[in-house]
């Protein structure tokens, strides 16, 4: 009975000093963790797009340079000599440009690589028709006119991002439909030829732009390119009845080259693999 009730004291004694320290534990303020915050990634610019651009182009050294073949020199001589047989004649060339575009972007971090293929309608076009009348020759008439009707290329493109903002450089290879006339006579003497081709010309390219991502699909932006198509020699043909001495001929030499400023617009599907 003894060893009972002092189990029992003691068991009191256990509880009553529980009592007062869980109450001053009560009083103790409680740590709690700050919320956890998921940060927001930056846009990322990898991923395939399309879009559609338009703008305007400017030829650069417009016009056909003549060339003259005259073994003798008693054909054509004379008449350049006199200023009536024009070597050359510039004339502006410029219009609208518009297409499509689409194209593929690789992020490491804050350097973009990508590659894009575009074409483009063109109306890049220009033409002259120059007189001429310088004694003893009859009046001359000389006209040109030059065309590139379409215009691709197929680039690749580097860059720096600043989130939603990408400035690139960008250059590859160039090509595009180019036509090209002249005709060129003295009606008088009974002296006319007449030169065409038209075909597909290679050549390069290079230039720049910006763009910004306005939502995490659209990308609206500006480019500046220049191309470089080369050259075209067009020969010159007599035209029906007039026989030219054997050995002489004429040619008409284009440069196809020019500047593109255009704004595009693009829709991103994804990001990149």
């Amino acid at each position: 009975m003894f060893i009972k009730r002092i189990v029992m004291a003691a068991g009191v004694a256990t509880i009553a000093a529980a009592v007062p320290f869980a109450a001053q534990s009560a009083d103790i303020p409680q740590y709690t963790p700050p919320p956890v915050v998921t940060a927001v990634p930056a846009w990322d610019w990898s991923g395939f797009y399309v879009g559609l651009n338009a703008g305007y182009g400017w030829g650069q050294n417009d016009g056909v340079t003549m060339g003259f073949t005259d073994p003798g020199g008693t054909w054509f001589g004379p008449c350049l000599a006199a200023g009536s047989c024009p070597g050359g004649l510039s004339h502006s060339s410029d219009g609208f440009v518009g297409g499509a575009q689409i194209g593929y972007n690789w992020q490491i971090d804050q350097f973009v690589l990508g590659l894009e293929a575009d074409i483009q309608y063109s109306d890049m076009s220009g033409s002259t028709t120059l007189g001429t009348a310088v004694a003893p020759f009859a009046a001359g008439r000389f006209h040109s006119s030059s065309e590139i009707n379409w215009l691709s290329t197929w680039r690749g493109r580097a860059g720096f991002t600043f989130d939603r903002g990408l400035i690139y450089a960008t250059g590859g290879v160039a090509l595009g439909g180019v036509k090209d006339r002249f005709s060129w006579g003295y009606p008088g003497l009974g002296q006319v030829y007449n030169g065409s081709s038209s075909d597909t010309e290679w050549g390069w390219t290079a230039g720049g732009g910006i763009e910004y991502a306005v939502t995490n699909n659209f990308i609206l932006g500006a480019e500046v390119l220049y191309f470089d198509l080369g050259d075209t020699t067009v020969p010159g043909v007599p035209v029906a009845g007039f026989v030219p001495p054997a050995g002489t001929s004429i040619s008409g030499k284009y440069d196809h080259s020019g500047v593109i400023a255009r704004a595009r617009a693009s829709y991103k599907f994804s990001s990149g693999f």
